[in-house]
């Protein structure tokens, strides 16, 4: 696990990573309790949300945001991995009301 200090480094890090298409998105964690929730909502939300660090696991992060196609807050929480390079491992999304 990749453990960040600074949220902006992180940011940096995750637009870069998608930008090169570089992450997993674990839809058997999201899709049985959230069908509605959709690729671009989960993108969106790691380009265009706010950040925060877990406050149970220090390597895992919560990105959330309202820029999704049906304007509702989502709630992603990841964590960045080595393996032969960085990719974004998506462990749950959720949306709300």
């Amino acid at each position: 696990m990749i453990i960040y200090k600074d949220l902006k480094k992180l940011k940096e890090d995750v637009t870069k990573l998608i930008q090169d298409s570089q992450y997993i998105i674990q839809w058997h964690h999201i899709k049985p309790l959230h069908p509605e929730i959709e690729k671009i909502d989960v993108i969106s939300t790691l380009l265009y949300g706010k950040y925060a660090v877990d406050k149970h696991v220090e390597w895992r992060y919560l990105s959330w945001s309202k820029l999704t196609l049906r304007k509702k807050l989502v709630r992603v929480v990841f964590e960045v991995r080595k393996n032969n390079g960085k990719k974004i491992i998506v462990v749950t999304a959720f949306e709300e009301e």
